[in-house]
């Protein structure tokens, strides 16, 4: 069975023109055959980020070779092992006689014979993908490439791509046997029969039409079987004909190379392109090199050239320069994202991040406008955020059309994919969109759905990041909308990360306030009184300024536990600690439980006199609450006794020193009777 994997990255289009192209010129030198194969090897396996790349060499037997190899320090190296292949003849061999490629996603679920299984797996391979490479008719090796670390779903482009260099290697690899027969018939001093047979075996198996002219008459004295491919004449006509192939070539270039024949003569050799026109019609362009070859008195003896047509090679060339600023300006575009994504991640703040966002796009993809408009529950949109250029007019919210978004155009947002509107006059709006871009002044526009971090099947489309272009219509490339839509991804990350820290600081200030409060009562418990009266000791200090604390103990309430029970003492603490709070006014001023009953204030720049009043109104407080005490012998309600202490801090000294004051005067209100404060009268 088969698996579904995920697909193999594809390689551009320019990508692969540039490699056939290095690899054209590497066969151009190929000297070595052996250093050639390497090179190619080496550059597929960068090219497709692959883990081994083999050459594998059919030998007379049927056995295999591998002749060049280029693998990942991770994997078994081949170079120079002899390999049999026992499932080669009962069905790959043919196949790939027949130029066919063959491919294997996944070694282990292919439904492969037993066989070709345990070769592949004892060879660590997972995935491969397999061309042929023909030396003149003859099947002469494998271009392999082999994925080792798992299965792998080759791509159209991969495929191109080795089609493209295997036939480049073939050629190379036949015209270096040809050139060896040629060496070996040399050594051996071929007779002049053979020697004409090889040459006419080597001329007639090149690409590049050859020829001999006499320098005199102009006749031709030898031309190959290329003419009639390229020129689509028979070869023979121009021995018949000599003017022939001049009067095929295009009229535009006609006078340059008639110039051109008579320059020769001058400088020995002529290189020049022109085009021809078929008798199909079809214009091609050739590329042509001519030598005068001079007798004993250094006088024009004959004119050896040779012409190739070199169509694909210029409109690879065009499409190269086309290609390159195109690449240009998307990696120029690519690094204003990468800059603008980092800038996005610096902040966790949601406005800043929506901010940056149309901003950087702006300027990315030099817009008149970009807009972030959020979807609300309802279907209606707002804006989020735009940046718009000074010429053009900022939108509001009261411009957008009133009504939530149609079905239709909801559920192409909930593709997740961008689109181009090249012409807004001519796309498929509602009257009442039609309108409202008009009167925006939008030509042409880019949309990319922004997914919604936490909407979950119910919302799943956020928002949506618009580019507008309001001057003329602009002609977006898909890439610029794939850009769009990876930046719309990299928000919805952004706008979760925001959410999540903002949940975050939420929860922590939550954990903060709880570490900070007393659970029944929801004053200040006992640690973060201590902190707060330590931190506000030493800035007094600092500051020579006074320090006032209270401390107040709820008489008698021991019995009132006993007498109405525990549920009803700690609702009275609750009550007691509201009134402590309400008499409680600057925000500098800390009320804090400080034992079981008993509370603490701590009143920073504060006097004696400033603290009698707090006492005053908490009083005041607990009186309007006037809550029963049946068990107090000295009242019928709730009282409380204050301690009252009042000092300026000194540096070095401690803090706890202030409690111990007001803690004296509170026991003094209680030897007085209670229900009433004291002043602290020592010395701070």
């Amino acid at each position: 069975m088969t698996r579904n994997l995920p697909p193999q990255p594809a390689i551009s289009e320019a990508t692969i023109l540039s490699a056939v192209a290095a690899v054209c010129d590497a066969a151009a030198l190929a000297y070595d055959l052996d250093l050639f194969l390497q090179q190619v090897v080496d550059t597929l396996r960068q090219l497709l980020d692959t883990d081994r790349v083999v050459v594998y060499q059919f030998l007379p037997n049927r056995d295999g070779i591998i002749a060049a190899e280029s693998v990942g320090a991770a994997w078994l190296p081949l170079r120079g092992e002899l390999i049999y292949d026992p499932c080669f003849e009962n069905g790959w061999g043919e196949r790939y006689r027949q130029g066919h490629i063959g491919i294997v996603t996944d070694v282990q679920h292919n439904n492969l014979e037993p066989c070709y299984v345990d070769l592949l797996t004892s060879l660590q391979v997972q995935a491969k993908l397999a061309v042929p490479i023909f030396a003149g008719p003859q099947l002469w090796a494998l271009l392999i490439v082999h994925c080792c670390g798992g299965p792998c779903n080759w791509h159209q482009s991969s495929h191109d791509l080795l089609r493209h260099v295997a036939r480049q290697v073939g050629q190379t690899v036949y015209q270096n046997e040809l050139e060896q027969q040629l060496a070996q018939q040399r050594q051996t001093r071929p007779d002049r029969e053979q020697t004409e047979q090889l040459f006419q075996l080597f001329t007639d198996h090149v690409d590049q039409l050859l020829f001999i002219r006499d320098a005199v008459s102009k006749q031709f004295l030898y031309v190959n079987a290329a003419f009639e491919q390229i020129w689509e004449q028979p070869s023979a006509a121009l021995y018949d004909d000599p003017n022939l192939w001049l009067r095929q070539i295009h009229p535009d270039d006609l006078p340059q190379v008639q110039a051109s024949v008579g320059r020769q003569f001058e400088g020995n050799s002529v290189r020049r392109e022109y085009r021809i026109v078929r008798p199909s019609g079809e214009v091609r362009w050739i590329k042509a090199h001519v030598r005068v070859v001079e007798d004993d008195q250094a006088q024009p003896r004959y004119m050896v050239g040779w012409a190739e047509d070199c169509t694909e090679h210029r409109e690879l060339q065009a499409h190269l320069r086309a290609t390159e600023a195109t690449l240009s300006r998307r990696v120029g575009q690519e690094q204003l994202l990468r800059m603008l994504t980092a800038r996005m991640r610096e902040t966790l703040d949601f406005k800043t991040i929506l901010s940056a966002a149309v901003a950087g796009i702006k300027a990315v993809f030099n817009a008149d406008r970009a807009v972030i408009f959020e979807i609300l529950a309802d279907g209606n949109r707002r804006i989020a955020q735009q940046a718009t250029h000074p010429n053009y007019v900022t939108i509001t919210d009261a411009m957008i059309p009133a009504g939530p978004l149609s079905p239709d155009y909801l559920k192409r947002l909930r593709t997740g994919q961008p689109y181009i509107v090249n012409d807004v006059d001519t796309a498929l709006w509602s009257s009442e969109i039609l309108a409202f871009l008009n009167s925006i002044m939008v030509r042409s526009a880019m949309i990319a759905p922004i997914a919604h971090p936490f909407g979950g099947d119910r919302q799943p489309v956020w928002g949506i990041l618009v580019v507008h272009a309001c001057g003329e219509n602009r002609q977006w490339q898909p890439f610029e909308a794939n850009m769009l839509q990876h930046f719309a991804d990299q928000l919805t990350t952004a706008l979760h990360q925001a959410e999540l820290y903002r949940q975050l600081q939420a929860a922590n200030r939550e954990l903060d306030r709880i570490a900070k409060v007393d659970s029944l009562t929801q004053l200040a418990n006992r640690r973060w009184l201590d902190e707060y009266l330590s931190q506000e000791w030493q800035r007094l200090a600092r500051e020579r300024k006074p320090l006032s604390v209270v401390l107040a103990d709820v008489d008698f309430f021991k019995p009132y536990n006993d007498t109405y029970g525990h549920a009803a003492g700690d609702q009275c603490l609750i009550d007691i600690a509201s009134a402590i709070d309400h008499g409680v006014r600057r925000p500098a001023d800390l009320a804090a439980r400080y034992g079981g009953e008993e509370f603490a204030l701590v009143l920073p720049d504060t006097d004696t006199a400033g603290a009698i009043r707090v006492v005053q109104m908490v009083r005041h407080h607990l009186q309007i609450l006037s809550l029963p005490h049946g068990a107090s012998p000295s009242s019928t309600t709730i009282t409380l006794s204050f301690g009252i202490a009042t000092l300026v801090p000194t540096p070095g000294s401690p803090a706890e020193s202030i409690l111990a004051a007001a803690d004296q005067a509170l026991y003094a209100a209680k030897d007085a009777g209670r229900n009433q404060y004291q002043v602290f009268q020592g010395q701070g």
